[in-house]
């Protein structure tokens, strides 16, 4: 495990795994490729937890709510996936992407019923994204409150304009 602030090279990466460097290389060009291909899998193994939940979902800001709170919580939980899914988060991946067009299903639905005054599903994905990335930036500096998630949550709403209701609460 790395020191708190280290970087991760790749010799670091070939003794942890307990391989020859030119095996790493044979897998990945670079530490970058590496991150990315962990956070990828991270992210596909979280969404695999999430999706039979949320598909139960009816409602598309239930479905954005659900999938918004749960991710801030599994960030809470745990730092390491948190700082992971930020450090990825700035290059573009498949995972990205699909969370990016799930969310933009999800945001047109609720643009088509009224139900957000943002009327940019893309602009509406922007802000989603932007307040969960900030969020979960902080939850990786300072330890996160426990209403933490459920105001973030608000916050985003309020965001896109969304009117509160009790019964998309989680």
């Amino acid at each position: 495990m790395l020191a708190e602030g280290a970087a991760l090279t790749i010799d670091a990466v070939a003794e942890a795994a307990g391989v020859a460097k030119g095996t790493f290389y044979y897998h990945f060009n670079n530490v970058d490729e590496l991150v990315a291909a962990v956070g990828l899998q991270l992210g596909r193994s979280f969404d695999e937890l999430l999706t039979p939940a949320r598909a139960k979902l009816r409602d598309p800001i239930a479905r954005l709510s659900f999938a918004f709170t749960q991710s801030l919580e599994k960030a809470i939980s745990d730092n390491e996936w948190a700082r992971l899914v930020v450090q990825t988060s700035q290059r573009p991946n498949e995972f990205g992407r699909t969370v990016r067009a799930d969310l933009k299903v999800d945001l047109a639905e609720a643009i088509a019923q009224d139900q957000v005054t943002v009327r940019d599903p893309e602009l509406a994905v922007d802000i989603v994204v932007g307040i969960w990335l900030q969020v979960t930036r902080g939850i990786i500096e300072r330890a996160a409150r426990p209403e933490l998630s459920s105001q973030a949550l608000e916050a985003a709403l309020r965001a896109l304009g969304s009117a509160p209701r009790d019964n998309r609460r989680l």
